[in-house]
């Protein structure tokens, strides 16, 4: 991981300092300078997300966590509240550290937990656990038959802790509720994802939705949304998933990621088992890389830009494939670009012979030259999403940048 970001970094050093080499007005050189900080908080700052889980007892915490990372890393208890002392927990272990998860003791709990713990009560062990590190996002938890129950304790216990982290780390910290165990509702017999499908249920989900919705509007609580999941998976002893059940998992960690800070997203979309989720936040990433080459391809500045485009489309493969999990350096970048049957030279003779052509409109000739270097990087990168991400072979990643590139100019020419 150490040496992944020293990579990124490497590539980020050189893209910035041949920009500032730029024979251009300081101020369109900040202007991209500006962009490339953005590309920086993302990736070569890039961190671990920290994600704290709030719920009563049962309301399915832990469970949720397997869920998401797909294996089986945290004690479920069926009966008694399970998790003891509220303690930020690496996930999926300590030798193996993705994402930062505050696992605590959950709300309205009336017997001990099986676990050591601290604290009198769950709140306090909470306070606590929030004051010593801050977290980037709530995950607020409740049972979907429980949607009509007195929770105004929790979510005023909810708000509570919301102002501390206010006070103590000076963020506002997001909230997303998940109803749980939404398999539970009537009627009992219908137990196959997707839940929404059976009429009946999915009126039920709605009505538990609109229940919640209302308590925390009540409460004065800001909320990032509601979603309504089902959790249920059983592993072998192997940790091999032998049955699943999961429903809206893959909504639930998107919208995880929209909520996170800019440094903890990329590290969220590699850690979280999900290739809908790594792919859309892939394609995020692409259209960033895009604008960046597009502005800097725009300036009427010959074969001077031509390495900055380099290194942007570098960087951006290795990132997307630091999010597939694979290791992606910049020879194996370039080797996948070769692969691809892109000649860089031709590529960048005919961008030049455009702005030749044009010279007279340097206006036409900004826009053309900005279009072909910003709808091959856009190519590039969704060829590198089908190859790396949906482990597609090299002839269907060359289409894939075909289509993109073709795709990218429609677009253009339509705008």
């Amino acid at each position: 991981m150490v040496e992944k970001h020293d990579e990124m970094g490497s590539i980020f050093s050189f893209i910035k300092g041949q920009v500032d080499k730029l024979p251009i007005s300081n101020s369109k050189k900040n202007k991209m300078l500006d962009q490339l900080l953005k590309l920086k908080t993302m990736t070569v700052d890039a961190r671990e997300p920290r994600i704290a889980l709030v719920g009563r007892r049962g309301s399915g915490k832990s469970s949720l966590i397997n869920a998401m990372f797909g294996q089986e890393r945290q004690y479920v208890s069926s009966v008694k509240s399970g998790t003891g002392k509220g303690k930020w927990l690496w996930y999926p272990s300590d030798a193996n550290p993705k994402i930062r998860l505050l696992d605590s003791r959950g709300l309205g709990e009336s017997e001990a937990p099986t676990e050591e713990f601290e604290e009198e009560t769950p709140l306090e062990e909470i306070m606590k656990a929030v004051t010593e590190e801050q977290p980037d996002v709530f995950l607020f938890l409740i049972k979907a038959k429980e949607a009509d129950s007195r929770i105004e304790e929790d979510l005023q216990e909810l708000n509570k802790l919301r102002t501390i982290v206010k006070e103590k780390h000076h963020y506002d910290v997001p909230v997303i509720c998940v109803v749980t165990q939404v398999d539970e509702l009537d009627p009992p017999h219908y137990k196959q994802a997707p839940f929404d499908a059976n009429p009946k249920k999915k009126q039920n989900i709605e009505e538990a939705m609109l229940l919640v919705s209302k308590r925390f509007d009540e409460n004065d609580i800001p909320l990032l949304n509601i979603i309504p999941i089902c959790s249920y998976i059983d592993f072998d002893e192997n940790g091999n998933i032998e049955y699943d059940m999961r429903w809206n998992i893959d909504l639930l960690s998107d919208y995880l990621i929209e909520a996170l800070p800019s440094e903890a997203k990329l590290k969220t979309a590699k850690a979280i088992q999900s290739q809908f989720v790594k792919k859309k936040f892939a394609r995020t990433i692409v259209g960033t890389f895009t604008a960046i080459a597009g502005i800097i391809g725009a300036e009427p500045i010959p074969f001077a830009d031509f390495p900055i485009l380099t290194g942007i489309q570098g960087l951006m493969i290795v990132v997307i494939g630091f999010i597939a999990d694979k290791d992606i350096n910049t020879k194996s970048a370039s080797e996948f670009i070769a692969a691809l049957g892109i000649n860089v030279g031709i590529g960048l003779l005919v961008r030049e012979g455009v702005r030749a052509a044009v010279r007279f409109i340097p206006v036409a000739g900004i826009a053309v030259s900005g279009a072909v270097a910003g709808g091959v990087t856009y190519g590039i990168g969704h060829a590198a999403i089908a190859y790396f991400v949906e482990n597609k072979d090299i002839d269907q990643a060359k289409n894939a940048y075909k289509n993109a590139n073709k795709n990218y100019k429609n677009e253009d020419d339509e705008s």
